[in-house]
């Protein structure tokens, strides 16, 4: 994403108008506001699309659970006042055959990205709308056969659909978090293709692996180079023939190997961690802090590190005298302290819930790297949880002999 020092807000709007309104292959349009919007119902979240009417043709805007359907001059009128009268964060427009990208930075600099004209995807104005899916943005038929998830039709296997969605979810999770890591949008249609490195912590299968590197490539004018690291070695065996298969073999690299012992040749720039066991995906969110990697995902799976830990005396007898509740608040306070911790070493830390309908551990951690320390707040908000529940996160003992900002008192120091 480049920044223009002459470009201004109403340029933004005039340019996200015309894309929306008279390019006749808009898709869709995301645009996020920094405060509430009193013509959004007090939101900060607007999405339109183009939609066919009985009347003709028009847009619809959908803003919490609000669909309103605008014809062109009063929908121009509308997203007009938005942009310009209220606080823009971020405008994201797809049309057949581009991207538009827009982010207003902390100090009201305005970054604008544009990829190259040559997506050509469909646009889809039914008025019951199809989801729109990342893998159907291009043609991944060859990646989606060798993954298993297509058959000889290049259709969606029924015994598949469930897995389609999943990777497809967190495709658009990755896509909104590269829009929001300014460390990752250096590259533009006019520069030299950027290379990013992508390590998989417990890649198991890969299937995000692969979809991961087939997306980003072909709509983010990168080249990826990607390590995905499992301790099963037939899992990494059949991972590698899938490699070979689709000629990516020279860009992706298999590792049989625990991730606390692997040494990387070269920093990743993003790691992924999706389903690692219990003290896994510590594991993983070490290595990517310690590795200073820009963008960290990870969905936890199960969590019995901390629950050993937690005394079932004092203040919280009530809900840690019972087992089952004593095991859920295990999982949620693990995963605080993850967050926590990411925030304490210096990362935008945010945690959210993933659609059901992709996973069943539907909890994700995504963190973002900026560049300064965390801040004393985040510290004693960490130091408060310790206080609080009287146990001490793996992942903070993990990361003492580099972090030692995460010292408390007489902690144990992992090797």
């Amino acid at each position: 994403m480049k920044q223009n020092k002459t470009i201004t807000i109403d340029q933004v709007a005039n340019e996200v108008i015309s894309l929306t309104f008279e390019n006749n292959s808009f898709m869709s349009a995301t645009i996020k506001f920094k405060e509430a919007c009193a013509q959004l119902d007090n939101l900060q979240d607007l999405r339109i699309r183009p939609i066919e009417l009985k009347d003709g043709f028009g847009w619809q805007f959908k803003y919490g659970s609000k669909c309103i359907n605008y014809a062109a001059g009063k929908g121009k009128e509308l997203l007009g006042s938005l942009i310009v009268d209220e606080a823009l964060d971020q405008a994201h427009v797809m049309t057949a055959e581009q991207d538009y990208h827009c982010r207003i930075g902390r100090k009201g600099t305005i970054l604008v990205s544009r990829s190259k004209k040559q997506l050509n995807r469909e646009v889809n104005t039914d008025h019951n709308h199809q989801k729109d899916h990342p893998l159907t943005r291009k043609n991944f038929d060859k990646l989606l056969r060798v993954l298993g998830l297509y058959d000889e039709q290049n259709k969606v296997k029924p015994s598949m659909s469930a897995k389609y969605r999943q990777v497809n979810q967190f495709l658009r999770m990755i896509d909104a978090a590269w829009d929001e890591c300014s460390a990752l949008n250096r590259g533009n249609a006019s520069q030299e293709e950027q290379r990013v490195t992508v390590v998989d912590v417990g890649c198991g299968k890969a299937y995000l692996s692969f979809a991961v590197k087939g997306y980003l490539e072909a709509t983010r004018n990168v080249k990826i180079n990607f390590i995905g690291i499992d301790r099963n070695p037939k899992v990494i065996q059949s991972c590698c023939r899938m490699a070979e298969s689709l000629e990516w073999a020279d860009s992706m690299n298999f590792v049989a190997e625990d991730i606390a012992t692997f040494k990387p040749q070269t920093n990743p720039d993003i790691v992924l961690s999706l389903h690692a066991c219990d003290t896994a995906t510590d594991e993983a969110l070490a290595f990517g802090v310690e590795h200073g990697a820009k963008l960290i995902l990870s969905a936890p799976c199960c969590q019995h590190e901390l629950q050993k830990t937690i005394g079932s005396n004092g203040k919280n007898k009530a809900i840690l005298r019972n087992g089952i509740l004593k095991e859920r608040l295990a999982d949620i306070l693990t995963d605080a302290f993850r967050a926590q911790i990411l925030r304490a070493v210096g990362y935008r830390t945010s945690v959210f819930v993933i659609e059901p309908e992709a996973t069943a551990r539907n909890i994700m951690i995504r963190a973002i790297r900026i560049n300064r320390h965390g801040t004393g707040m985040a510290i004693d908000e960490y130091r408060d949880l310790i206080d609080d529940w009287g146990c001490i996160p793996y992942l903070a003992t993990r990361l003492l002999p580099t972090h030692p900002e995460l010292q408390y008192e007489n902690m144990p120091i992992q090797k």
